[in-house]
């Protein structure tokens, strides 16, 4: 991002770059959980087949046919899924581009009460990302139905294989044309010690991108060091592009440039002040008396009454360097730059500009038309929101001094004003219920009722279809040395095979509704946090980074989109598999219920000391990424500043810094993980030795079928425990997004949009005002800047 040229940086907003580090990164890391069953799982399945041939000859065959079926079917599932996942990922870069754009211009937003109407704009963003989500969620349920319905290979991990690979695929590409697009060109502007000129620009043509025409044609300039030089010209006439020429922010189609150090390029600061504290700053700083006296200044100015003090000005027209010379002579010569003084001289309100003296009374022309000419690649709405972006750090800047004569409550208050950004909270503990039913509730409790129901039938079918299957294999000790029945033999496939289709078609169900649930969960929790972050007061934007709210909207949002709705589904499937297989073992081999009790202490200690442990470095992974996300578009909103400084490498520095905090958060939970699994494999390996201890003392009691299919239960315990006790700790800390964007959606609203208190329907019938003992402060608590203000100001008057 620090060395990408103007045509990449079209291309990828600050928006669109969040995105690509909040999901796209993330992508990656997802897929390492999966990407061993490329080697396992055909090894699996050549291991299985091996076997089933030993057992059943060619009746295998049917199976492996069938399961060959499936790799087309499969291919054709992965494809679609890729196109939508590719459209998914651009409404995300979408959504996250206005976002950025409103965050970083909310002042102009609420001045111009334009909430309602980006609001709206998000609104339908975000509907057309929800309807991608949910074509590609229908998609998984039916690669996840087909699975069900294939032969009981290692293929019940396929569909999640697939679908990760899938978005990996995606992002991967996103990744590589972000990462592979044309850097800025680092010879544009030499640095060449024997020049004796501070600045010079021989025959120089810049444009902001290499296909599109010269904004500044044929410019030659000479600029001698120590020297004052004014740049004036007038709307769209190419004084910040010749700046950014000098900084190399633009592309040189011919000519050279070459800048000795110690050179100060100032893009009109002047017309962001008050005129007597711009007169103050000329005087004191950039004048010829000022602190800066001795260095090469180049000055961008709308203030005409600066002019006479300069050492030179600099007339531009239409993008051609027009005149250059001394105030006086550029008078005297009645060229373009009389032109400029006589087209925008009546609007210096009763100035009389002297030629030999800067001390008058000037006025200043509004330079925001100038700047949005001068300025490509964007339309005027997102270069307001842009622009105000900085004023508003400066003005934060300027609030969060005291002011001489504090009039503060307590000593806390007053280290409270000092400090303008608060840090950012972290919740402690259990997640609340309350955080739960929220979830539950923007589902839908229909929704959830259904979606448990249906989970448990297909459950119950599971468990039936085995033991029928335990049952059917009895048939050989009953029938042995007999012909079996064709009838008996169509109604143990007949049943077996309808047992199988209910099963496939219950998770088919359950997966549609889950999904549905989990989209309208997405959609309500998204628009309240968007409402409410719209109407939350100026304040708020005041004291917290912007990144911070951004991470809400991108990284908190994701999860609650992606990550939330894989882990319900898998949790409620593994718990009712792993109650499925204890109350079986019991059933099958009642002494089962000696060892469950001290089995289940064993789990319920190690689950309830890790969990904490995982939640809250779940919690401070969400926390530790924030200032990323901060840094990252502070970094981009400077990008002209740090490269004209040679910053880069403190800035990629500071970068490291705040991944590796986040890293070791990352890194601990993933040892966490490593811990959980050591002890679950442990008690996964006692309750497969008790069931088969317990099986041989039983085993003049039950059927050897029977016996069978409770070691086959148990040698599944030790995998369905750690995926329980894990897919619950992912689904807590996971659950902590729904906790944060909660968060936001319940901060302190501003006044409602309508008040019971209505004008007539004729207002406004005079333009008049009154203030009647009017008082105001920035923040609760600090001083009153306006106190007790009370004036009338009629209709006409000025």
């Amino acid at each position: 991002a620090l060395v990408m040229s103007n045509d990449n940086r079209k291309e990828s907003t600050v928006g669109e770059t969040v995105n690509l580090m909040s999901a796209d990164a993330q992508r990656f890391n997802d897929v390492t959980k999966f990407i061993h069953l490329l080697w396992s799982c055909p090894l699996q399945i050549i291991v299985s087949i091996v076997f089933l041939w030993l057992e059943l000859g060619p009746s295998t065959l049917a199976g492996v046919a069938v399961m060959l079926l499936m790799v087309p079917v499969n291919g054709l599932l992965a494809n679609q899924a890729k196109k939508i996942q590719q459209e998914n990922m651009k409404s995300k870069d979408k959504r996250l581009k206005i976002m950025n754009e409103i965050l970083n211009g909310i002042k102009t937003l609420k001045l111009f009460a334009w909430e309602p109407s980006f609001q709206t704009q998000v609104e339908n963003i975000r509907g057309e990302e929800l309807k991608v989500m949910r074509k590609f969620a229908y998609l998984t349920s039916f690669s996840t139905f087909i699975s069900n319905c294939a032969p009981t290979l290692p293929l019940s991990m396929l569909p999640m294989l697939i679908a990760s690979i899938v978005q990996t695929t995606v992002s991967k590409k996103r990744l590589e044309k972000f990462l592979g697009g044309d850097d800025l060109e680092s010879d544009i502007v030499c640095h060449d010690p024997s020049f004796n000129s501070a600045v010079s620009i021989c025959d120089g043509s810049f444009a902001w991108e290499k296909d599109s025409e010269p904004l500044l044609k044929s410019v030659s300039l000479d600029i001698k060091p120590g020297r004052l030089v004014a740049v004036v010209g007038a709307v769209g006439s190419g004084k910040s592009s010749l700046l950014s020429a000098l900084l190399g922010e633009m592309h040189r189609t011919k000519g050279f440039v070459n800048i000795q150090a110690d050179i100060f390029l100032l893009d009109d600061p002047l017309s962001a002040v008050d005129s007597h504290v711009g007169k103050h700053l000329f005087d004191k700083v950039i004048g010829p008396d000022g602190l800066l006296k001795d260095k090469t200044r180049i000055l961008v100015t709308h203030g005409v009454s600066f002019l006479p003090c300069v050492d030179e000005v600099v007339v531009l027209v239409n993008g051609r360097v027009s005149e250059v010379g001394s105030y006086q002579s550029l008078r005297a010569s009645k060229g373009a730059f009389s032109e400029f003084l006589d087209a925008y001289g009546p609007e210096q309100s009763n100035q009389t500009s002297s030629e030999d003296g800067c001390h008058d009374k000037e006025d200043f022309i509004s330079d925001s038309e100038d700047n949005q000419s001068d300025v490509p690649l964007a339309d005027a709405v997102s270069l307001m929101l842009r622009r105000e972006n900085s004023n508003r750090r400066s003005q934060r800047g300027n609030r969060s001094r005291l002011r001489k004569n504090s009039n503060l409550k307590s000593p806390e208050n007053t280290k409270k004003a000092q400090r303008l950004i608060e840090k950012e909270t972290v919740e402690t503990g259990q997640v609340k219920f309350s955080v739960w039913f929220q979830y539950m509730q923007a589902m839908g409790w229909g929704y959830s009722f259904w979606v448990f129901f249906i989970y448990i039938i297909q459950n119950v079918a599971f468990i039936c279809q085995n033991l029928w299957l335990s049952d059917w294999t009895n048939d050989a000790v009953e029938h042995f040395n007999q012909t079996y029945s064709p009838m008996k033999r169509d109604t143990r496939v007949g049943v077996f095979g309808a047992l199988g289709m209910t099963q496939g078609l219950f998770v088919f169900l359950g997966t549609l509704l889950l999904t549905n649930a989990a989209v309208n969960a997405s959609h309500v929790l998204h628009s309240k946090l968007l409402d409410n972050v719209l109407r939350v007061p100026m304040l708020f934007f005041d004291t917290t980074p912007l990144g911070r709210v951004l991470n809400r909207f991108a990284k908190d949002i994701f999860t609650i989109d992606e990550v939330i709705p894989q882990l319900f589904s898998s949790w409620i499937m593994y718990l009712l598999g792993i109650l499925g297989t204890m109350v079986f073992l019991c059933l099958s081999t009642p002494l089962f219920i000696i060892v469950i009790i001290p089995l289940a202490a064993i789990y319920f200690f190690i689950q309830r000391f890790y969990i904490p442990t995982s939640r809250q470095l779940r919690r401070l992974e969400s926390v530790s990424c924030s200032p990323i996300y901060s840094h990252f578009g502070e970094t981009m909103s400077g990008l002209s500043v740090i490269r004209a400084y040679n910053h880069q490498e403190r800035f990629m520095k500071h970068n490291e810094v705040t991944i590796d905090e986040n890293l070791k958060t990352i890194y601990s939970r993933i040892m966490s993980n490593r811990w959980l699994a050591i002890r679950l494999q442990f008690l996964g390996n006692l309750v497969v030795f008790f069931a088969a201890v317990f099986a041989v003392i039983s085993r003049n009691s039950i059927d050897s079928g029977l016996v069978g299919l409770s070691i086959s239960y148990a040698l599944n315990v030790t995998l369905t425990l750690n995926l329980v006790v894990s897919v619950t700790s992912q689904l807590e800390t996971s659950i902590v997004a729904v906790e944060r964007v909660s968060e936001y959606s319940e901060l302190e609203n501003e006044a409602p949009w309508v008040t019971q208190h209505r004008p007539s329907e004729k207002w406004p019938e005079v333009g008049s005002l009154q203030f009647v003992d009017y008082k105001v402060r920035y923040r609760p608590e600090l001083d009153l800047v306006l106190k007790g203000i009370s004036c009338d100001i009629g209709g006409t008057e000025k």
